[in-house]
């Protein structure tokens, strides 16, 4: 009988084995905050990875072109593009453009509220805000470390309504070799530009 009780009790311990491991892996992607369980915010994490992989390459500047433009985009012809990652913060990244010697435009990647923001900051040479300034959109969780999606906010929809159905889309190249800004439109291709990352330029 006294065999019969050690055998049962091992056949028990060895039976509950597996449930035990399974549940200690689960464990292992949440975490304890205030006596609560909570979820690891995976998405948070593919935004700071984006901004992480983008901050490699601050304090340089790349060349660049429109490799495709909506024919009432004049300002995009035969013009000369630099992005320069002239600011590089913890939670942001701020984007000069320069459009042949138009340097009235700022790509800004913002983290908010755990969400990444692009807002495209628009100005006068004296740093006076042009009247159409700061319109872009939150990304979408669909995003990589690689490459974000950016449909239009509400914010931007009121102030340009034409510009509602806006979905900008940035994508890093893993290799670093191009960084590409692309703008779709009600679902069709407004504006594309490609960026050369191998080789770094001299900007103002």
């Amino acid at each position: 009988m006294k065999y019969l009780i050690l055998f049962l009790g091992i056949g028990l311990l060895a039976a509950c084995a597996p449930n035990g491991e399974h549940e200690k892996d689960e464990e292992k992607d949440i975490e304890i905050e205030n006596g609560e369980v909570i979820k690891e915010p995976v998405e948070e994490n593919v935004y700071r990875d984006f901004l992480d992989n983008l901050r490699e390459m601050c304090g340089q500047s790349f060349l660049g072109e429109a490799v495709f433009h909506e024919e009432d985009a004049t300002d995009f012809i035969d013009q000369e593009l630099v992005m320069t990652f002239a600011k590089c913060e913890e939670d942001k990244i701020h984007i000069p453009l320069r459009v042949g010697e138009n340097r009235s435009r700022t790509w800004m990647l913002e983290m908010k509220d755990d969400k990444l923001t692009l807002k495209h900051d628009h100005r006068h040479e004296d740093g006076t805000p042009e009247d159409l300034t700061m319109y872009g959109g939150v990304a979408t969780d669909e995003g990589t470390a690689w490459s974000q999606f950016f449909p239009a906010d509400e914010e931007t929809a009121e102030m340009l309504p034409e510009a509602s159905t806006n979905v900008w889309n940035m994508v890093l190249h893993p290799d670093r070799e191009e960084f590409e800004y692309i703008l779709h439109r009600h679902g069709n291709l407004r504006f594309h530009a490609v960026f050369d990352l191998s080789t770094p330029v001299e900007e103002d």
